[in-house]
């Protein structure tokens, strides 16, 4: 019949599709670490929606519990001090070796003296690099010795994020796009 013939091609057409595109995960936290039970694997991406006070930052240390983070990439229109200090201490602690922040240059008029402590550390670390532009995306490129993931949602790196969402995916190709907006000509370095 033809209704038979007309999802027999559907299925095939689905077959097809799986082996090209990524694996899809929704999940709806509250928390990371009650809810997220593992990191997405090659290939593998995961939509999140928050619906309790945490920042893109969190997914950092969530990651580097389980691999040392070899180089973070992140850019925001938004950083709080505790965040700062979070990542210093990562830092120097090992859990990761090099860092680069790409934050919105409004943040220098908006909150100068957290750019002044963020400076301040950022200088004495040749490894944490600080990068400047008229900016909104926020966006999160790591890389670890095996994987390559890359977060990107709406929550900034402060403290007011509260119902947000996030796309995290474990694809080399996907973070090789995004760190695109890290090489622009147009970057102010500190």
């Amino acid at each position: 019949s033809l209704e038979k013939k007309s999802e027999e091609k559907e299925e095939n057409i689905s077959a097809v599709f799986n082996s090209k595109f990524l694996n899809f995960h929704f999940e709806k936290l509250k928390s990371l670490e009650e809810n997220l039970i593992r990191l997405p694997t090659p290939e593998e991406i995961f939509f999140l929606q928050s619906d309790n006070a945490f920042n893109a930052f969190t997914f950092i240390p969530f990651i580097a519990k389980r691999f040392p983070i070899k180089q973070l990439h992140a850019s925001t229109y938004s950083i709080s001090r505790k965040v700062i200090e979070a990542l210093i201490e990562m830092h120097d602690k090992g859990m990761i070796e090099q860092i680069t922040l790409l934050i919105s240059d409004s943040m220098i008029k908006r909150n100068p003296s957290v750019i002044d402590n963020l400076h301040a550390m950022a200088s004495t670390r040749p490894n944490i690099k600080v990068y400047y532009a008229w900016s909104h995306a926020k966006v999160c490129c790591i890389e670890t010795h095996d994987y390559h993931y890359v977060i990107e949602g709406s929550g900034n790196w402060s403290e007011n994020a509260h119902y947000e969402q996030y796309i995290l995916c474990n694809s080399k190709s996907a973070y090789e796009f995004r760190m695109q907006l890290f090489t622009n000509s147009n970057l102010k370095k500190y």
